[in-house]
């Protein structure tokens, strides 16, 4: 398995894929080529059809975004470990996100990595659905 930190070049890929993960509210190249272009920002694709975006800023980051075309393989979690370890290693200390309520998957992958909700963001989402906030405090 191939897992590579892409670049602005990768725009369309990631579009293209960002499509599939979530069909009801694609980002389009343009804006991966906009976030990609900004600092502080790490996107991994994975070549099984993955793919993270984080954005640091000094000892913080966010996760802006994953995604995975064929759930249930492993890849999700993959991309985030692996992004975790990136982060610890640029310094951050503490990674924030926001994930639907209903999306019972990626909560509990987010819960076995240790990310603890901070709070609840009502209608967060187009359709009208809550986000919940989560934090993450890297080790040393």
């Amino acid at each position: 398995m191939d897992v590579i930190e892409a670049g602005p070049a990768y725009a369309a890929v990631l579009a293209r894929l960002h499509a599939v993960a979530f069909p009801e509210s694609p980002w389009d190249e343009r804006s991966f080529t906009a976030l990609l272009a900004q600092p502080g920002m790490l996107c991994l694709l994975d070549e099984r059809g993955g793919f993270l975006l984080l954005r640091a800023v000094l000892d913080e980051a966010e996760l802006l975004t994953i995604g995975v075309t064929t759930p249930r393989q492993g890849i999700g979690g993959s991309l985030l470990r692996q992004a975790l370890r990136a982060a610890a290693w640029r310094g951050v200390q503490t990674i924030h996100l926001e994930v639907a309520v209903d999306n019972t998957a990626a909560r509990a992958l987010y819960a076995s990595l240790g990310f603890a909700q901070t709070g609840i963001r009502k209608a967060y989402y187009p359709d009208g659905g809550d986000a919940l906030t989560l934090r993450l405090h890297l080790e040393g």
